[in-house]
């Protein structure tokens, strides 16, 4: 195994995942890699899909001043240099490589490509207009093109990817290990509804009661390459296996060549997706990286806050009203309910949702006391007793957080951030799990994008404190990204 990269694999509630990048010997040995990796990315789909949406855009591009349709039909020649482009950049090839499908890693990648791909376009032009008669695209036709070209991509990329996963499936996972991680491990990835985790293997059967057992053991280290082959597992996810490290190392190396194979660290809940692989003299090493958000990254997280959170307001204004009209006409009380909750540095302040139960709710939480379903200080039922009509698509749908925009405004929330617990179940969080109070809660989180009410209490501790150790704008991004998909899928939502 000679390289390897940190994935981020927040999704899983897992920080990273260390992927072994399959080892270049021969010629014959690159191309039998190839053809594997056209079969497991799907390349040739995913160039259809772009070469689609390259077309509508140049198209586009060129009608937007005034050309023929039989001229701006001549523009999807330069398709070519934008694929090559493309490829030139990664997009048909590091897909593959993650554990969980998502078109957000690949935006910068996809930004840099339409732009060398727009500036290729754009300078061979004139030559092919001189001797090919082809529609020679100028600048205001280049701008409309490629800003045109970056929404239908993804658009078309993430479209085919559902006929993908229509077509072949979910992509197939082996745990090897079967202890407490491979567990946590396997929920994780069951939650996304990206992959399917077909079993686990290990020679260690002491540890198979510590599971959940709705994860099959499958059988033997020895049996490993059989069982890759008889299940047709796409994907190994190494987690804690007790079996000598040398003997698990050789039976890597001879499937390295044949599949994808990701490693939890052993440290991982000191490891954030901040963290990078170092190496000394080829031995790979990962770094610590330090839990803080200094005062430019507070700046830029509270001005995308403001501008999101007010953009948000205007927008939703209409679905705000009709919300609020339907609340008042199936039950009676306030639409807005208002509870408080603890923020930053530990400061209570009065949250604003959209009221989902009728107004005696607190009352009949002490009767109903005896049938919490979930662990710690939370108090959740799926078949709330208290949850109006209306209320109950509000929570799968999520739409009664909306109102937390005010917060957001105020300043006493965050677009993305933990999860603002009630004072009652802050009060249980200390230790390190107290850095959570070091920012402001959040209307989405990876507790959001990760289970929302079917995480157990210390697993909503740990991501906390996950996402306040590994802050970046851009994966407060990610997670923006990744909440409509998890609203849509209602896991843990009630």
């Amino acid at each position: 195994m000679t390289t390897a990269s940190v994935e981020d694999a927040s999704a899983l509630g897992v920080p990273a995942l260390t992927i072994v990048e399959p080892p270049t010997r021969t010629v014959g040995h690159r191309v039998a890699r190839l053809a594997r990796s056209v079969r497991t990315t799907r390349v040739p789909l995913l160039v259809a899909a772009d070469s689609a949406a390259l077309g509508l855009a140049l198209i586009t591009g060129q009608l937007a001043i005034g050309t023929t349709w039989e001229r701006a039909g001549q523009a999807a020649a330069y398709i070519p240099i934008y694929l090559l482009a493309f490829g030139a950049y990664g997009l048909y090839r590091r897909g593959g490589r993650r554990l969980i499908g998502s078109s957000f890693p690949d935006l910068p990648n996809l930004a840099h490509g339409l732009a060398a791909g727009s500036l290729v376009a754009f300078l061979t032009g004139g030559f092919l207009h001189r001797n090919a008669g082809l529609a020679a695209p100028g600048a205001l036709t280049t701008v409309v093109t490629t800003a045109t070209a970056f929404l239908a991509v993804v658009t078309a990329r993430m479209l085919a990817r559902r006929a993908d996963l229509a077509r072949f499936g979910r992509p197939k996972v082996l745990i090897v290990g079967s202890g407490l991680v491979a567990g946590r491990l396997a929920e994780r990835i069951r939650a996304t509804g990206a992959m399917e985790v077909v079993g686990c293997i290990d020679d260690e059967e002491a540890g198979l009661p510590r599971i959940d057992m709705n994860i099959r053991r499958l059988g033997n280290l020895a049996e490993l390459q059989r069982l890759v082959e008889t299940h047709d597992i796409d994907r190994l996810v190494v987690a804690f296996s007790p079996v000598n490290e040398s003997r698990l190392a050789a039976q890597l190396r001879e499937l390295s060549d044949v599949l994808q194979i990701s490693v939890v660290p052993r440290m991982f809940d000191l490891l954030t997706v901040r963290s990078h692989v170092d190496e000394v003299s080829g031995l790979p090493m990962v770094d610590v990286a330090p839990a803080s958000l200094g005062p430019l990254a507070r700046l830029a997280k509270r001005s995308m806050d403001l501008v999101g959170a007010l953009l948000m307001l205007l927008v939703l204004s209409p679905v705000l009203i009709a919300v609020a009209l339907a609340i008042k006409l199936d039950s009676r009380g306030p639409v807005l309910f208002r509870q408080e909750r603890t923020g930053r540095g530990g400061r209570p302040f009065p949250i604003c949702k959209f009221r989902t139960m009728h107004f005696e709710a607190e009352d009949l939480r002490l009767q109903l006391g005896e049938c919490n379903e979930v662990d710690g200080p939370l108090f959740k039922l799926q078949a709330d007793p208290r949850v109006t009509r209306v209320g109950s698509w509000l929570r799968r749908t999520s739409t009664d957080e909306l109102p937390q925009l005010l917060n957001v405004v105020t300043g006493q929330m965050s677009l993305v951030g933990p999860r603002p617990f009630v004072t009652a179940e802050s009060a249980e969080i200390d230790g390190w799990a107290g850095r959570r109070f070091e920012v402001r809660p959040g209307m989405t989180g990876l507790w959001q994008v990760s289970g929302r009410s079917d995480l157990p209490f210390d697993e909503l501790r740990r991501l906390d404190y996950s996402y306040v150790a590994s802050w970046s704008l851009w994966w407060d991004l990610r997670i923006l990204w990744h909440t409509p998909s998890a609203v849509l899928r209602r896991t843990g939502a009630y």
